[in-house]
This record gives structure tokens, C-alpha cells and sequence, in this order.
């Protein structure tokens, strides 16, 4: 975008004259209603420290005012300054301006900072009130726009004049990197919009990370809209996982009430469903009793039962796209179930499906939370969906690193034994020989190497832009794991190690990915040390089921080093999980076919193995 001269405003996305509107004309006795002058919104945000000036780049440390209005103007296109970011309205927010019944609106805003990263809410308050003058918005007041383009007026004292309407928020920056807060918005229970805000946080104001752009302050920091939801990832960089889902969920649970939002990315389709959950989603997959029906099913599937994980698929079905009789959101609940089956019913191949949970906040940021909606899929008479689905979660820090990241080096984390685990399950020779990476199997040496220290544990071998890839056999419980004994393990503080943007991690471990407890600790401290993508269970996976799948790993990725195009870290899962269960079948007749339902995946599900020479 160039300069602009200072007599002219941006209206509804284009550069035009403004003169002062014109008044909407007085319709005769029995008319109709005149349409409103102009029907285009923008966001508005910016961040001031004090009595400093508006800005986008904060500094680690200090606490902010966060602004987000609504007004007919994009103060960032009014004037070329990197002080405040702008983005239209969702179309579905533009009706209501449009329909002259409207005169105010009140909207509930959200706000939602992933727990572990680089911000944190002021407070706990979980939400906003946000009452709109529609008037404003329809009768822009051009002579306070062109005041601003021309430096004449503050973007505060703007803001005053010609937004709609307004609210601040505390946010503090903790530390250096990149970061987002979203922003759900609704009127009621209806999904009204959804924002993002990328912000890009350094030590001082000259070392703020590049995010996105060589300019860190005009990267696209604020986006909006409720089809985006269905974005592979929130965050600033770009990569190969830049890609649109078939689908979104959004579970919002909250200690007043649980609702859900479903995006369905079909052309032509209605877009957005909101309804209110019968009961908390996130409550239900605490229970032990969802935790039993998946230990259940995994003996059934053993034994050959047919239909094994479909109890657990129905009941979960049963609490996202349930409510209560006679709630106002009834059919929504209904029409989004109906539309999920409809687009995995018309998918050729496994449709990804983005899922996002938000939690009440707590100490300012919303806790991670993983749902294995995977297991939606589960095969059987009367199944829930025709076919599996993919599944991709978020990670807390979502960065998504360059498009020419690739995994170059491994690390295996595997022991020559469990505590509780007979040597029968783990004989000498149970894991390959030749690796293609280095293997630990000592507690002492895995701490020295997450700790970052050197001693006789190998550094990285290859260049800092090559991702690792880190795997895991381990036990794990309540953010500790270990290998010999419970005594000798190592927690979320051991890991100082800094890891290169885009690294994975494969967690053949108990229940890392749980929503009970402190089990997903681990998981968010390798994501700030780097960790971009991350495979686990929310479930209790049987030791021997993990020793397997940890060797079969090791054994895959000897074979397609040389592959090319070369795989994804999704190819990679996939293979293992299917040689896995094929390692059952013909050891014990068992058939563990479906237990990779039970894992989720966290992050990236695109990024690639390093091209061997």
C-alpha cells in the first residue's frame, strides 16, 4: 500500500474522496426505510505502555493497554504508520449493520491466550461486553478521518470520535518471540466473528523478532473472520502446513456454560454453527469413565470384537452435539452434526479437521487441552463417520516455521527396559541396532541432553536450520517421566535445551496429551523450547504396545531416508501405526488396528524429512 494524500479516507477497503456524508434523506409517510449509508466495518487494535505512544512491537517485561474497536474506518490505512493494526468485519457482522432494525448490538468478546505463551491477561476475566453504535458506523464521520490521515488528531482521540465502540484490556509480554491472542465473538450464542492478534515481542524495541514479514508491525497482526478458523495454524510464520481444513470445531468451556462452534469449509454451505453443549465437553474427557470405555475398547479390538471403539465415538458424538431440550441452539447442534457426517461422507481421502478448545482463564491465559476426536472414525456396524478424519490441534506457541524446514536429525529416548515391564515385552535386540539418529538409553544421559550440557551425549549433527525429531519411550504421569524408576525421572523444569523451530516429538508414553492433571506439562515445555509438532495419547497406552510402536518407528525411518519427495511426519505415523498393528496380528492374533485413534496430533502434521544426498 503507498502513501496516501491527507484529504483522503479509506472506506469499505477503497481510497476515496471524503467529503462530509451526505444526511440520509427523510422518507415521505409510508416509505420504506432508506438503507443505510455505509454498511463496512473494521477492526481496530493497538497497544500503548502508559503514557507512550500506540504501537504494535511490545517489549518483553511491561504491561500494556490493549485497544480493540469497531469503526467504518481502517485507522491503519488512514495513516501509514505502524502504530495500530485494522481488518474488516466477518460478512455475517456486516448484515446486522445492513438491516436498519439494528440501531445497537451487544457482543460478548472472549478473549483467549493460550496457556505457555508469550502473553497473559491483566486479570481473569473471561469476558467483555461490547455495545455498538450501528449509527456510527452507517454515518462515518469523515472530517475526524481526514484530521487523523493528516496527523492532526491522536489515534485516541480518533478512536473517540469515530468508533462504534471499544474495550481495553491489560495484556502483559513475558518474554521474547512471537505470539497471538484470539478473540472470540459472539452476539448471544451466535458466532458474530473471530480475530487473531500477532504480535511480535522483543528484549527492546530494535530486537523484536521477524514474525512474518520484514516488517514485524504491519504483518498482517490482525486477521478476522470465522472461515479462517479453519486454518491449519493461528500463528505468524508461514510454512508448508499453510493450509485450509475441511472443517473446524471450537469448543469453548467455560465454568458458567460449554458451547461449541463448527466451520464448515464447504462452498455454498451454511458456514458457522454455535450452540450450547448439554454438559462441559472438557469435564467429560477427565472422567475416568471415558478413560475406562478406551481401555475397554482396546481389549475388545484385541480381541477381535468388531465395532470395539464405537461406544466411546458415540458417547463423545453424544456430548459435543448435544444440548439441552428446548435450547434456543438446538438445530444449530443438530445442522452441525449433520454437516460434519455430510463432509466426511463426501471426502475422497480422510478430510482434516482443525480442533481448538478454550478453558476458562487462569493466572491470564487459557489451559491446553487435547481432544481425541479422532476416534470419531472408529470403524464398525453403524459407524459415526464413513471414514477416519485427521485431526489437527494446535500447539500453545504456534509458530510453523519456514517452508523449507525439514526434520535432519533424531534423537530415540529409549530404554533397554521399564520399570513394571517384563523382559519378555522388551527382550535384548527389541529395538534396531542401526538408528538414523543417536539413541539414549539412560535417565542420566536423556537429562544431560534436555538440560543442554555436553559431556559424552551428542549435540545436533546438522546445521540449526534442520528440525529434530525427538521419540520417546517412557513412562509419564502427572508431568514427570521416567524409564527404571518413578524415583529417577525428569519434569517439564529439566528441559533448558533450545531446540530449532519445527522440531516433533513422538511420545510412546502414558498418557502425555491427558486433560487430567499436570500430564500435559512436558508437552507445553518442549513446545517453548522449540517443539512445533507433537504426537501423544490422552489415554493410558499399554507399555507393550509402546515398546513396539517406538522400534517400528526406528525401523520406518531407516527405510524412507532416501525417499523422494520425502514423507511427512503424518506419513511417518501412519506407516508406524499400520506396521504396528500388522506386528500384532501376526505375533498374537491381536488386532490393535484402530489404537492409533487414540493418539493425537499436536502442531504441524506437514512437515517433511530432511532430501538425503
Amino acid at each position: 500500500m503507498g502513501s496516501r494524500p491527507a484529504g483522503e479516507v479509506a472506506v469499505d477497503g477503497q481510497v476515496t474522496p471524503s467529503p462530509t456524508p451526505s444526511p440520509t434523506p427523510v422518507p415521505n409517510a409510508g416509505s420504506p426505510t432508506p438503507e443505510p449509508v455505509n454498511t463496512s466495518a473494521y477492526w481496530n487494535s493497538w497497544f500503548v505502555d502508559g503514557a507512550g505512544p500506540a504501537g504494535n512491537i511490545l517489549i518483553a517485561n511491561n504491561t500494556y493497554t490493549y485497544t480493540l474497536d469497531v469503526a467504518a474506518f481502517n485507522y491503519t490505512l488512514l495513516r501509514r504508520i505502524t502504530q495500530s493494526a485494522g481488518a474488516k468485519v466477518d460478512p455475517a457482522f456486516e448484515e446486522m449493520i445492513a438491516d436498519p432494525r439494528n440501531r445497537e448490538i451487544v457482543l460478548t468478546i472472549k478473549p483467549l491466550v493460550p496457556e505457555g505463551s508469550s502473553l497473559r491477561l491483566g486479570d481473569d476475566r473471561h469476558s467483555y461486553t461490547l455495545k455498538i453504535d450501528l449509527e456510527k458506523i452507517r454515518h462515518p464521520d469523515a472530517d475526524a478521518a481526514r484530521k487523523f490521515a493528516d496527523g492532526s488528531m491522536s489515534i485516541t482521540e480518533f478512536s473517540a470520535k469515530a468508533s462504534a465502540g471499544s474495550i481495553q484490556i491489560a495484556l502483559t509480554a513475558e518474554s521474547q518471540g512471537c505470539a497471538t491472542v484470539a478473540f472470540a465473538i459472539f452476539r448471544g450464542l451466535q458466532p458474530l466473528d473471530h480475530l487473531v492478534q500477532r504480535v511480535s515481542i522483543g528484549e527492546t524495541s530494535t530486537s523484536a523478532p521477524v514474525c512474518d514479514s520484514a516488517d514485524p508491525a504491519q504483518a498482517d497482526a490482525l486477521s478476522s473472520g470465522l472461515n479462517p478458523l479453519r486454518k491449519v495454524s493461528l500463528g505468524m510464520e508461514g510454512s508448508g502446513a499453510d493450509a485450509t481444513a475441511a472443517a473446524a470445531l471450537h469448543i469453548f468451556d467455560f465454568e458458567a456454560y460449554s458451547m461449541a462452534v463448527f466451520v464448515d469449509g464447504r462452498p455454498g454451505k451454511t458456514p458457522v454453527y454455535g450452540w450450547q453443549t448439554a454438559s462441559s465437553v472438557v469435564d467429560f474427557l477427565r472422567t475416568d469413565r471415558f478413560q475406562n470405555m478406551i481401555l475397554k475398547a482396546r481389549r475388545d479390538s484385541a480381541d477381535k470384537k468388531p465395532g470395539s471403539y464405537l461406544p466411546a465415538a458415540k458417547e463423545l458424538a453424544k456430548i459435543l452435539f448435544s444440548t439441552k431440550s428446548g435450547n434456543s441452539t438446538e438445530d444449530d447442534a443438530k445442522n452441525a452434526w449433520a454437516a460434519f457426517r455430510a463432509i466426511v461422507r463426501e471426502s475422497t481421502r480422510s478430510p482434516v479437521v482443525v480442533v481448538r478448545v478454550a478453558s476458562d482463564v487462569i493466572s491470564g491465559q487459557n489451559r491446553s487441552i487435547y481432544v481425541p476426536l479422532g476416534i470419531l472414525g472408529a470403524k464398525g456396524p453403524d459407524p459415526v463417520l464413513d471414514k477416519p478424519i485427521i485431526v489437527v490441534q494446535p500447539m500453545a506457541i504456534e509458530r510453523y516455521p519456514s517452508r523449507d524446514k525439514c526434520i535432519g536429525d533424531w534423537m530415540f529416548a529409549v530404554p533397554d527396559g521399564l520399570e513394571n515391564v517384563p523382559g519378555a515385552v522388551m527382550p535384548p535386540g527389541f529395538f534396531p541396532a542401526k538408528v538414523p539418529g543417536t539413541r539414549i538409553s539412560e535417565m542420566d544421559k536423556l537429562r544431560q541432553y534436555l538440560a543442554a550440557t555436553t559431556g559424552s551425549v551428542p549435540l545436533l549433527t546438522l546445521a540449526s536450520a534442520s528440525a529434530v525429531g525427538f521419540v520417546v519411550l517412557a513412562h509419564q504421569d502427572e508431568g514427570a517421566m521416567w524409564f527404571a524408576e518413578s524415583t529417577d525421572h525428569i519434569i517439564s523444569q529439566d528441559i533448558e535445551k533450545k531446540f530449532p523451530s519445527g522440531s516433533v516429538g513422538i511420545f510412546a508414553a502414558c498418557s502425555a496429551a491427558s486433560a487430567k492433571g499436570r500430564n500435559i506439562e512436558l508437552l507445553q515445555r518442549l513446545n517453548e523450547q522449540g517443539f512445533d509438532t507433537l504426537i501423544a495419547s490422552p489415554f493410558t497406552i499399554d507399555a507393550g504396545y509402546g515398546v513396539v510402536f517406538a522400534s517400528t518407528f526406528a525401523e520406518i525411518m531407516a527405510e524412507v531416508a532416501s525417499e523422494k519427495p520425502p514423507p511427512t511426519i503424518l506419513d511417518l505415523f501412519d506407516k508406524t501405526i499400520a506396521r504396528t498393528a500388522q506386528k500384532f496380528k501376526d505375533r498374537t492374533d491381536a488386532d490393535y488396528s484402530e489404537l492409533g485413534l487414540e493418539y493425537v496430533l499436536l502442531g504441524n502434521p506437514a512437515i517433511k524429512l530432511c532430501v538425503q544426498p
